[in-house]
């Protein structure tokens, strides 16, 4: 008569504790979470010294409006950090040592998004505090919850479908070098900097509805306590995060 043994998997959070706090300490060690919290600081004087001016003159409050694009700007910075840890960890060998231990498939993918979502936090409160020094302010508590609920969505959707390139790629030198010129025009070519009408006629509807702007204009709209282009805004976050999780669910099945 055999005897058989069943393998008891670890409980889910400590294995998600350990994969998730592994990352954050090596963000620390690098210096990566420092250089998400002044980042958004450094581009917002960027943008703000050079453009305040021509912008005040039409009467904007030119903090009030740059400010959203920062914390988006921010959140993909988040995404390419996302895409260079899941390259190492492809080139490492990392993920396939996971896949032979006792780890619920979907862990370390979760791990290694609660580890991004530290910094994007980080990221959120480097851009606030950037931002209330020159005027910047919130309507009201309520709105101001969404607000942040909001860019975490955002970042949610871009850090999943950075992170899939990164894992895809495997390579730490070019992981996060991919996703830098979408990440470029998205912002470049959005209401972040610019109302619309300072765009050529023929590119201000993608300009208008791509996903940057759109959740440009609704976090805008919630710092003065408006609701404005809130429902597309979660539209297209929901979105980046259905189509990138599957995509990432895909290939974790291929790769098992």
């Amino acid at each position: 008569m055999s005897e058989q043994t069943a393998i008891a998997l670890p409980p889910t959070g400590l294995q998600l504790r350990a994969l998730s706090g592994r990352t954050v300490r090596a963000a620390i060690r690098e210096g990566d979470l420092v250089f998400g919290f002044l980042a958004p600081m450094i581009f917002f004087m960027c943008f703000y010294v050079p453009l305040r001016h021509s912008m005040e003159r039409t009467g904007m409050n030119y903090a009030q409006y740059l400010l959203p694009v920062i914390i988006l700007q921010g959140m993909f910075f988040t995404a390419m950090s996302a895409a260079d840890r899941a390259a190492v960890d492809t080139a490492s060998g990392m993920g396939t040592r996971l896949r032979a231990m006792p780890v619920r498939p979907w862990v370390p993918m979760a791990a290694r998004m609660a580890a991004n979502a530290s910094r994007a936090v980080v990221a959120i409160a480097g851009a606030l505090v950037i931002g209330s020094a020159f005027g910047f302010r919130f309507h009201d508590v309520g709105t101001a919850a969404l607000f942040v609920i909001l860019a975490l969505l955002f970042a949610v959707g871009v850090v999943i479908g950075a992170d899939v390139v990164g894992a895809a790629s495997g390579n730490p030198e070019i992981g996060a070098q991919i996703l830098l010129l979408p990440q470029l025009l998205l912002i470049m070519a959005s209401t972040g900097f610019v109302p619309v009408e300072g765009f050529p006629g023929w590119i201000q509807p993608i300009v208008r509805w791509q996903p940057v702007s759109v959740c440009s204009d609704a976090l805008r709209a919630l710092s003065a306590g408006r609701y404005d282009s809130v429902g597309a805004a979660l539209a297209w976050s929901v979105a980046l995060i259905v189509v990138f999780a599957a995509v990432s669910a895909r290939i974790g099945r291929r790769a098992r």
